[in-house]
């Protein structure tokens, strides 16, 4: 949109100001750009979007805001304060309209009928605008977010992690035994495969989260604010989703047995910058592709942080799949704060939710906990190995209660221990 004049306030450092926030680098711009037409941001979303930008980059993103949408030069303080009430002002078309009038046209009625800050508003080729952007931005194949908006994405989002002490994963994903597809049916219907795919994916995860096509048949997404056992059900998700949705529905009349492959990795356990981080990822996306495909690996690092000690021969267990499932018995063989190592008789997934009750203590101790690796039973074990993580460490007490503590082993998990 563009504001055909602006009426001069007679304040020169609001000018300046706002003259200094249209001086912002073409990458900067190009971002602030695309927050601007993602139509799939909220107002209250975009506002955090913006205030994040200037506390991470110390620009006046709020004041460059504003003169990208109207060619209004604001303070960046009266800024914030016309886009909050702009945002109120979209709600409240929403409302009255029963359909998002979209930001452009809500800023157009708010500037020019609400608070007059414009004359002769027009719209700037909006349409050349979205598309310009969208383009800049996205994959136009999927819709999905591009390589480079995902790399731009993950070194906010670390920088974003490391000044609030937030955790961030990577999730890396494959198409397995794409080729094939291509090979037996073409590269027009190969296309339309990774359009689904696309489209499950997006499905499969939060609208806080940032899914990409990565290139060719692979695919990524940040996490933010998510640790591993997040990313791992996340991940999970997606698998499953991309499982189904092919086993059940057929792409251009045709049914194409269709699965994924991923690999997690961790900030900061696994890696404090974007490009090792995305490595870490990879890495693990090749153990599972190698591992026999349509399956999620966590990359696994070098770091400890949590003892594992062997279960105490009097401890016992029982393991109930969650929301709602028969309780069957476990044996212990191991254990950390964060986690256990088991041996038990019915089949579980990694990424299943279970509620543990360790017994055999003074009292027994109920952890909910979920599925993070399923192993290959040792010889002579009876059952299958599954290795569960804690959704909160198990207290010093409860742990000196079932395990031998003088005989420490190495870590159960990696970096969670």
């Amino acid at each position: 949109m563009q504001g055909g004049e602006s009426h001069d306030n007679g304040r020169t450092e609001d000018r300046c100001e706002a003259a200094e926030a249209s001086r912002l680098s073409g990458q900067d711009l190009k971002r602030l750009a695309a927050l601007l037409s993602d139509q799939r941001l909220d107002g209250a979303r975009l506002l955090s979007r913006l205030r994040e930008f200037r506390s991470l980059e110390g620009t006046a993103s709020c004041s460059a805001a504003v003169h990208l949408l109207a060619h209004v030069q604001l303070s960046e303080q009266e800024a914030e304060l016309l886009l909050v009430d702009l945002m109120r002002h979209r709600r409240e078309m929403e409302e009255r309209l029963g359909r998002d009038p979209g930001l452009q046209v809500a800023a157009i009625d708010f500037l020019f009928n609400v608070r007059p800050l414009l004359r002769n508003p027009t719209i700037m080729e909006l349409s050349q605008l979205e598309q310009t952007e969208r383009f800049a931005i996205s994959d136009p194949l999927t819709d999905l977010y591009n390589r480079r908006y995902f790399q731009s994405t993950l070194e906010t989002e670390i920088r974003r992690s490391r000044r609030y002490s937030l955790e961030l994963s990577v999730l890396m994903l494959d198409l397995d035994s794409f080729k094939s597809v291509n090979d037996v049916y073409g590269h027009p219907f190969g296309d339309l495969v990774l359009r689904r795919a696309g489209q499950v994916i997006r499905r499969s995860v939060r609208e806080s989260d940032t899914a990409c096509r990565f290139g060719g048949e692979e695919f990524s997404v940040v996490l933010p604010e998510t640790g591993r056992l997040g990313a791992l059900a996340a991940a999970e998700r997606v698998r499953r989703g991309i499982e189904e949705d092919f086993a059940d529905n057929p792409v251009d009349g045709r049914l194409v047995a269709m699965t994924i492959s991923g690999g997690v990795a961790c900030y900061p356990e696994d890696a404090e910058a974007a490009e090792p981080l995305i490595a870490r990822s990879d890495q693990a996306l090749y153990r599972s592709k190698t591992g026999g495909r349509n399956k999620v690996v966590i990359h696994h690092g070098e770091k400890r942080r949590a003892v594992r000690y062997p279960a105490r021969r009097s401890a016992t267990a029982r393991i109930v799949a969650r929301p709602a499932g028969a309780p069957a018995q476990a044996l212990p063989l191991n254990l950390s704060e964060n986690g256990a190592l088991l041996e038990v008789g019915e089949p579980y997934r990694t990424a299943d939710a279970v509620e543990l009750t360790l017994e055999g203590g003074r009292a027994p101790c109920v952890l909910p906990a979920r599925v993070v690796r399923v192993e290959s039973p040792e010889a002579g074990a009876s059952g299958n190995l599954v290795a569960v993580a804690f959704e909160h460490p198990l207290s010093p007490s409860a742990l000196s209660d079932h395990v031998v503590r003088n005989r420490p082993l190495r870590a159960l998990f990696g970096g969670r221990g």
